[in-house]
């Protein structure tokens, strides 16, 4: 029995020290990037351009100061909301909370406030705002299909006209074909500047924002290790607001 005893004990120890051991996902050891999705949302998120994005080049930075290395891979927004709810992404951002969407995924600390506003053509609207939602329902609205908003305007009663992208809610607003194009003000801003460059000052948005909208990272509940994975996120971030790194990076896409 001793004899079988000593042949053990190096397996027993072996195992005990495996089983205390943090599991180690290959986001931690480097051998391959932690995956993120996108939509392309200029000038937060850019799919090709001489810079990443202002919300991309944060999210990394936060994730680089603790080591991880991430991919961004851009698709529809439904898209992106799909591949976290099954786990084949870590993450999606920038994402708000939703009760619907926190039935898959977890949300990290606020790694921005959009102003949601609505923009319109001044020639046919005059210098317009609004004083509630429901004050809109005579109005017909682009909007984003996938976006947060769809579940807020549907119990307001309001009539929106949905497309995939951004873009295409200025050009409807150009072609009369809506009254209001609801959106981010730097992102519509950015858009306008892009599509219509000569005729922007045509174009105007309302004073009152109808939300300030904070953003996150979207984890995936189904993704291995994400927990620990968006701990680390967030004091990445922590750390980058700390040094003044996220400042930086904010004012650079600003000026």
């Amino acid at each position: 029995m001793r004899a079988h005893s000593s042949l053990l004990l190096p397996v027993l120890c072996l195992t005990l020290l495996l089983s205390l051991s943090p599991a180690v996902h290959p986001a931690h050891a480097g051998e391959e990037p932690l995956l993120l999705v996108s939509g392309n949302y200029e000038p937060y998120v850019i799919a090709q351009g001489t810079r990443p994005g202002l919300l991309s080049e944060i999210v990394t930075q936060a994730f680089a100061e603790q080591g991880i290395r991430v991919e961004i891979r851009f698709y529809p927004w439904r898209r992106c909301a799909l591949m976290v709810e099954t786990g084949e992404a870590f993450a999606a951002f920038p994402y708000a909370r939703t009760d619907k969407r926190a039935r898959y995924a977890w949300f990290s600390d606020v790694i921005w406030v959009c102003r949601n506003v609505f923009f319109y053509m001044k020639g046919r609207m005059g210098e317009f705002d609004f004083t509630t939602l429901e004050a809109l329902r005579p109005y017909l609205i682009a909007g984003t299909s996938g976006n947060y908003y769809e579940e807020v305007f549907r119990e307001k009663g309001l009539t929106v006209d949905y497309a995939p992208g951004e873009a295409s809610g200025v050009r409807k607003l150009w072609e009369l074909r809506t009254a209001l194009f609801a959106e981010d003000e730097l992102v519509g801003r950015t858009l306008i500047a892009r599509i219509f460059p000569a005729r922007r000052d045509r174009f105007g948005w309302t004073p009152t924002p109808w939300n300030l909208n904070p953003q996150h990272l979207m984890v995936s509940k189904a993704y291995p290790g994400a927990r620990e994975l968006m701990d680390r996120f967030n004091a990445g971030l922590w750390a980058i607001r700390d040094s003044g790194a996220y400042d930086r990076i904010v004012e650079s896409y600003l000026k």
